[in-house]
């Protein structure tokens, strides 16, 4: 049996491969007990997504669990289908009498499922009618609420539901008028656009307001993270040098995706770097492998927004953007406008805001603009 890489990419393996969180998972877990409903704030590739699942498997024995991820979906329809899927594919559905049951549920829809190329069912829900959708959707909360055990609904990327919600498809009255008659359910929406999710949850005038509990989640602590690294190169028979971690820690911001790319990557070599030189000889063209998701990037801003971007891969982290130090890095003399240029870039998430600092959000493209040069 082949040796697993405990530098996990994608998914959820287990407690084993899952760094921390204990704090975080305490709040979720508390908050769930006591029938509170939450939103989970994290930028994209902070490990959210396994957050959760990693909460569902310590509370699986008790509580049902759907993990709908609905990034990409574009309209009420998508959204139903998505949120259909997730639950036909949970553990709603146990092995035993799994059939009849989820034949029940299906036929219930005004429809009939599929067995895929993973062996999972699925459906395939188009509705011209946006009236039919809100019935379904009234259906299908209505199916989790009569469950025997209570379920936990969780619902990934949910500012999405911004971009279709409107006076003729007012998804979020109605979502969130089924919420509340759903006393079986708590509800976890989770989201990577805080603006957005700021809109939906503390605008007074929108149907959700103050109705969850906000829980944002930040990087992994550093010494906790570099102890995780340590333990699994060392059960891993792997040698690596303390100084090395620490400075990929400070090199990636903690940002859980590419310190897991690149300790992956590590784990995986025959021979792991002593130094920080050895390091980036084996780095650089791992990040120039990079180049073909990138090539594109001076046709999706201007030219002025494209010089600030490379500005900010040099310089990391910058605190005050309109200050004379990156005005001057930047090549530019007007603040007004880099701070429209930076707006932009925020807007087009190619930075983020962290704290009071700001850097480029692709941790990856930092490194790809400051190793090559061209």
């Amino acid at each position: 049996m082949a040796t697993i890489n405990p530098f996990l990419l994608k998914g959820y393996a287990g407690e084993q491969y899952f760094c921390d969180r204990v704090e975080e998972s305490q709040k979720i877990i508390n908050s769930i007990h006591n029938q509170q409903d939450l939103t989970l704030y994290a930028y994209r590739r902070l490990g959210k997504s396994a957050l959760i699942r990693h909460v569902a498997t310590q509370m699986e024995a008790d509580y049902h669990f759907v993990y709908a991820d609905i990034w990409g979906t574009s309209s009420l329809s998508e959204f139903v289908k998505e949120l259909t899927n997730s639950i036909i594919k949970s553990n709603v559905f146990s092995q035993r009498g799994l059939g009849k049951k989820l034949q029940d549920f299906v036929k219930s829809l005004g429809t009939s499922f599929t067995i895929g190329h993973d062996g999972m069912p699925s459906i395939d829900l188009t509705y011209n009618d946006k009236s039919k959708a809100f019935k379904n959707l009234d259906e299908i909360i209505g199916f989790l609420n009569a469950q025997t055990k209570p379920v936990v609904l969780a619902i990934d990327e949910f500012q999405e539901i911004r971009k279709y919600d409107s006076e003729d498809t007012p998804i979020e009255a109605v979502l969130r008028k089924l919420t509340q008659q759903s006393n079986n359910i708590r509800f976890i929406y989770s989201g990577s656009e805080f603006h957005l999710l700021n809109d939906i949850f503390n605008s007074y005038n929108r149907p959700f307001y103050q109705s969850t509990r906000m829980i944002e989640i930040g990087p992994i602590e550093h010494d906790i993270y570099k102890e995780f690294i340590l333990y699994h190169f060392q059960k891993g028979n792997k040698s690596i040098d303390n100084s090395l971690v620490d400075e990929i820690l400070k090199f990636t911001y903690r940002h859980t995706f590419y310190v897991q790319s690149i300790f992956n990557h590590l784990y995986s070599l025959s021979k792991q770097p002593k130094n920080w030189t050895e390091f980036e000889k084996i780095y650089h063209p791992f990040i120039l492998e990079k180049g073909v998701f990138y090539s594109e990037l001076p046709n999706r801003v201007t030219p002025q927004q494209f010089v600030i971007t490379k500005a900010f891969a040099k310089a990391g982290k910058v605190s005050s953007p309109t200050g004379n130090a990156f005005l001057d890095l930047a090549g530019l003399t007007n603040a007004s406008s880099m701070k429209r240029a930076v707006q932009a870039l925020l807007d087009k998430q190619i930075l983020i805001k962290e704290g009071e600092d700001y850097r480029l959000y692709d941790v990856f493209l930092e490194h790809y603009l400051n190793f090559n040069k061209h």
